[in-house]
């Protein structure tokens, strides 16, 4: 299993992926092809006390779907144990529409369950996760609104689900959701021409991110968007970016990288922003890539 590895300076994650599987075959998504690697219980406690070492303060547990280890619960309570003052579960949702399994999450310590959503359409959602899933993701919902568990969302933009992001927003609001994290399918390694044709343009995405910016404002909740560089949107929605360093994570396995491109040297973005992502540049090419001027220190001129 891959080894933790340090990010930055000070982390403030730590990442762990227990393993591959999955109870989805969603579009594009890679993580449940099992590869065979999984992290036993003992090397998986340990890697939680090298976290600590190294100076993480929460957990991000992903996968794969984590919610189909045995020890899961044991792996959260070793982590509030060891002094992680947040636990992050991210998670489809299937098993936590039972009430037995979510009310066990809950008193062994997580602190926010992040939601894998595709839309608020039953049926577009489960196209797009290849599985009929809908109505156990509400149920899970519903039975989290009675506890003091942070609920998130990871939204999967596909050129399917773009057009419903403005109306997702409020639906799910409305249902508990208070974080939307954005995520752009990912073409890579992958030969689906399905895949390929609903991976949106960076320049699709702009109009829509301004709709759905306007839908969390009513709604007070936050949107954060993971894959589209700053140099990609205008001004007035720059801050919705949300670069993979500035999560401060150590992980255990890969997480975002980015393929920085000519021009990007240049760019006043270029201390935080990876660059896009590389099946991204393959697919559409590298012209949406403007580098930012930099900020202007000269001293104004003398009269």
């Amino acid at each position: 299993m891959p080894t933790a590895a340090l990010r930055l300076l000070r982390p403030t994650w730590l990442e762990l992926a227990l393993d591959y599987r999955c109870n989805l075959r969603c579009l594009g998504c890679h993580a449940c092809h099992d590869t065979g690697e999984s992290m036993s219980t003992t090397v998986a406690i340990e890697t939680l006390r090298q976290g600590r070492l190294r100076g993480a303060s929460r957990l991000w547990l992903g996968g794969g779907e984590p919610t189909l280890r045995d020890d899961l619960l044991v792996l959260i309570r070793a982590a509030r144990t060891l002094g992680y003052e947040q636990v992050l579960l991210q998670t489809n949702g299937m098993r936590l529409s039972y009430p037995a399994y979510r009310d066990a999450l809950v008193a062994a310590g997580v602190s926010e369950v992040r939601f894998n959503v595709k839309s608020h359409r039953a049926e577009l959602h489960d196209r797009i996760s290849r599985a009929e899933c809908h109505g156990l993701l509400m149920r899970a919902l519903e039975g989290m609104s009675g506890t003091r568990v942070t609920v998130s969302a990871d939204v999967l933009l596909t050129r399917s689900t773009l057009p419903d992001l403005p109306d997702l927003i409020p639906f799910f609001a409305t249902r508990g959701i208070t974080r939307f994290v954005l995520w752009l399918l990912s073409a890579a390694d992958s030969p689906e021409a399905e895949v390929l044709r609903e991976v949106p343009a960076l320049s699709e995405i702009a109009p829509v991110l301004a709709l759905a910016d306007a839908e969390a404002k009513a709604a007070s909740v936050e949107l954060v968007s993971l894959h589209t560089p700053p140099c990609t949107l205008p001004p007035g929605l720059r801050h919705l970016f949300e670069p993979a360093s500035s999560l401060g994570l150590i992980v255990s396995s890969s997480f975002e990288g980015g393929a920085y491109v000519d021009g990007c040297a240049r760019c006043a973005e270029r201390g935080r922003c990876g660059g896009p992502r590389a099946d991204y540049v393959g697919l559409y090419g590298a012209s949406e890539f403007v580098a930012l001027p930099q900020p202007d220190h000269s001293p104004p001129a003398s009269m």
